[in-house]
């Protein structure tokens, strides 16, 4: 009896188990537990893609940003550039309007310090030719 008690079981444990692995029979709490396990995935699955769409997102924000800084860096320091630029443009101009005043100025004072001499020496070369004759 026992005997026979044991190979009923084997039996019914061997036709389930190749009625599970054909897939003629699925036992109502393994079907529970399949059906829990596929939720519980594709649960995990959309918690996993609703983060990678927040990471995604965050680098993306944290990208633009740092574009955006980029841009304002690159801007500030083409306008310091165009400013050291015209500051330097105006200053050589400045400079060359001076140095052309200067030159002017030096010249005038030169010329007129030679005419003085002239004068002075054709003023000497008269009295002393008074003087001679």
């Amino acid at each position: 009896m026992k005997d026979q008690l044991n190979s009923n079981f084997d039996r019914a444990l061997s036709t389930l188990s190749r009625r599970v692995k054909d897939n003629h029979y699925i036992d109502k709490r393994r079907n529970i537990l399949l059906v829990w396990r596929d939720f519980i995935r594709r649960e995990r699955n959309a918690c996993n893609v609703i983060g990678a769409i927040a990471r995604k997102t965050l680098r993306m924000e944290v990208f633009q940003r740092i574009r955006l800084v980029a841009r304002e860096k690159y801007l500030e320091d083409d306008a310091h550039r165009k400013l050291s630029r015209y500051f330097r443009l105006m200053k050589n101009n400045l400079l060359k309007k001076a140095m052309v005043t200067w030159r002017k100025n030096s010249y005038g004072e030169c010329v007129q310090s030679m005419v003085a001499m002239e004068e002075t020496y054709e003023s000497t070369k008269r009295a002393n030719d008074k003087r001679m004759s």
